[in-house]
């Protein structure tokens, strides 16, 4: 029998839809964030859009001969091969449920693989640029003594890059973090991570010392003088319009302080979690702990800093042993 006995719904149906993307992203969102559900979108729409320029009209169409055209076309493109492994990742479960479906007979992103190319190791920032990050010396004793509107924003700007370094938080966490989100002590808090899982992660004492600081004073000196429309009141953070912290306001936060301690501003807020990994691992730290820490599904991707220990380690033989 040809493969048009194995399709149940007719070719020209599935064209109309748009080879039913809405169905497939409907079965995906029980069990994915909405996040997650959108990137699957973006991947596959991408591909259909390819495959319909290149004249391959339906989902009957795409061999294995096809994807691998794909893959070459992204290359040339100069999307690096962990994207690239991505989007086929998205594709290949989204062919599987065609097949599942009896839309098409076979998976024809199986077995395609993307570009190799060098693993490339997270950034992290020094122990000497840590210590000159947060160095105590530059607010003196007292400093938070007097709180005034501007030693209320120097307050909410430090208490961020110190719980993206001391906890090692995603910023998408930092962002989502309540006053409700710490325990009675504020030594821990819940975080919500990727795929809206919840974890416990422990609270710095300098992380501590801050938010005694900023609940409730501190926050209450910075709505009444640095916000200027009406606060939400459900984050521990808001910008100056008084909605949440965003991703791009974080990262403004952490170039401001990198510039006033005069380091090197080509670092991210997320190169502060590398760290906070980074760390703990050259201290001695489990790497199960720390997988736990970092709220990782796969130890594989927790592995991943102790290469850069090692990396590290490598650069201290070269420059400090007489034959390095």
């Amino acid at each position: 029998m040809g493969s048009s006995s194995l399709v149940s719904v007719p070719f020209i149906g599935v064209a109309k839809k748009k080879w039913r993307v809405d169905d497939f992203l409907q079965f995906l969102q029980t069990a994915r964030a909405d996040a997650t559900v959108e990137a699957y979108r973006r991947d596959v729409e991408g591909f259909i859009n390819w495959s319909e320029e290149n004249h391959h009209s339906g989902p009957l169409a795409i061999r294995h001969r096809e994807g691998r055209s794909w893959v070459a076309k992204k290359s040339r493109d100069g999307y690096s091969p962990n994207t690239i492994a991505r989007q086929l990742s998205a594709l290949r479960r989204y062919f599987g449920w065609l097949v599942k479906e009896k839309v098409v007979p076979l998976n024809p992103m199986v077995n395609i693989s993307a570009p190799k190319g060098g693993t490339k190791l997270p950034r992290v920032l020094q122990r000497r640029e840590i210590d000159q990050l947060f160095d105590v010396a530059c607010f003196g004793d007292g400093f938070f003594d007097d709180m005034t509107p501007t030693i209320a924003l120097e307050l909410r700007d430090r208490l961020t890059v110190e719980l993206l370094y001391g906890s090692g938080l995603r910023v998408a966490e930092l962002c989502g973090l309540d006053p409700a989100s710490f325990d009675t002590d504020r030594v821990t808090m819940q975080v919500l991570g990727k795929g809206t899982k919840t974890r416990t992660v422990p609270v710095n004492v300098p992380s501590r010392h801050l938010l005694n600081l900023w609940i409730p004073e501190g926050s209450r000196v910075f709505d009444e003088n640095c916000v200027r429309g009406q606060r939400d009141p459900k984050p521990l953070f808001v910008n100056r319009i008084g909605n949440r912290l965003t991703r791009s306001n974080v990262r403004r936060i952490l170039l401001g302080l990198l510039k006033a301690r005069g380091l090197n501003r080509d670092r991210s807020p997320h190169d502060l979690r590398h760290t906070f990994a980074t760390h703990l691992l050259d201290g001695g730290a489990d790497l199960r702990a720390v997988q736990e820490l970092l709220g990782h599904e796969d130890l594989t991707t927790t592995q991943i800093y102790t290469h850069v220990s090692k990396e590290q380690l490598k650069e201290m033989h070269r420059k400090h042993h007489p034959r390095g």
